[in-house]
């Protein structure tokens, strides 16, 4: 089996030189790639023993074999993570946006999941659109926009398992994210 490799994206804090009335502000970021997993972990360690606050975010990738099963799953990622002691902040994000009864179900499921939630609607005003800004019975028209942001930030990616299966049952785009501590 081969070794995984990542790409590592590191932002470093701004610099900021001060030289009497002058201020010059320098942002650097390095981005390697094709980095293989002890590489990842040393270069986490080294920057949290260099007095670096150290937050990394990760997307895990999703790998299809022939039958569409997933080959790798953010859960799996977590369980590595937490197989090397490695402490992580995981959240789930519905990328999917849409009509109003694009995404009820995916409010209820949230909801019944028992996590808050913040609902945002873009809507859309012009003579050719329904969506009648003073009667808010018409914004439930197919030109709205719904996007659904759970409050899901956890300790343990598998509080959330059971939400991401059943969004993406029903179709939804989800994704986890984590974050290191």
């Amino acid at each position: 089996m081969s070794d995984k490799l990542y790409d590592v994206k590191t932002i470093f804090p701004v610099d900021e030189i001060i030289k009497g009335n002058k201020q010059t502000t320098t942002k650097h970021t390095d981005v390697l790639t094709e980095v293989k997993t002890e590489d990842v972990v040393k270069l986490f360690q080294s920057y949290r023993e260099g007095d670096y606050k150290v937050s990394c975010y990760f997307k895990a990738p999703v790998k299809k074999n022939d039958t569409n099963k997933e080959l790798s799953t953010p859960f799996d990622v977590a369980a590595s993570l937490a197989k090397q002691g490695i402490d992580y902040r995981a959240t789930l994000k519905i990328k999917t946006k849409g009509s109003y009864d694009d995404m009820i179900k995916a409010m209820h499921l949230v909801e019944s999941e028992g996590f808050d939630m913040t609902v945002n609607v873009r809507l859309k005003i012009n003579e050719k659109t329904a969506t009648n800004i003073d009667d808010e019975g018409t914004w439930e028209d197919e030109d709205s926009q719904f996007k659904v942001t759970p409050k899901t930030g956890t300790e343990d990616v598998n509080e959330l398992k059971s939400l991401y299966d059943l969004l993406n049952k029903d179709g939804y785009e989800v994704e986890t994210v984590k974050s290191f501590v």
